[in-house]
C-alpha cells in the first residue's frame, strides 16, 4: 500500500478535527457538514432533556449539556481550521507576489 495516498486520503478537515477532539485518526468522511443544522438538532436535543427535567436525573442532565458542548466543539474546531487554512492561502499569494 502507498502510505502517501493513504495519508491524503485522510487528510480532511474532519479527519483532523476529529483527531484534535478525540485524539484517535478516523476514516475520512467526505461529506459537507451541515454546521448551522449539526447546532440547531443538537441546541434542541438538550433544551428538549432541560424542557423535561423534572423527570431526568442529574446524570442525565449532565450527559445531554457534555454531548451538546462536544458538539459544539467539533462545529468550531471544523470552523476554525477552515479559517486558519484560508487565512495561510491567503499569506501564501501575497509571498508569491
Amino acid at each position: 500500500m502507498d502510505i502517501t495516498k493513504e495519508i491524503l486520503r485522510r487528510a480532511t478537515i474532519d479527519g483532523i478535527t476529529e483527531y484534535l477532539l478525540y485524539g484517535s485518526a478516523i476514516e475520512a468522511k467526505r461529506t459537507e457538514t451541515d454546521y448551522n443544522k449539526k447546532l440547531e438538532e443538537s441546541y434542541s436535543k438538550n433544551e428538549d432533556v432541560l424542557r423535561e427535567h423534572e423527570n431526568k436525573t442529574f446524570s442525565e442532565l449532565v450527559d445531554s449539556a457534555s454531548e451538546m458542548a462536544s458538539d459544539v466543539s467539533e462545529v468550531y474546531t471544523a470552523l476554525g481550521l477552515q479559517a486558519g487554512m484560508k487565512i495561510m492561502q491567503e499569506l501564501l499569494k501575497d509571498l508569491s507576489r
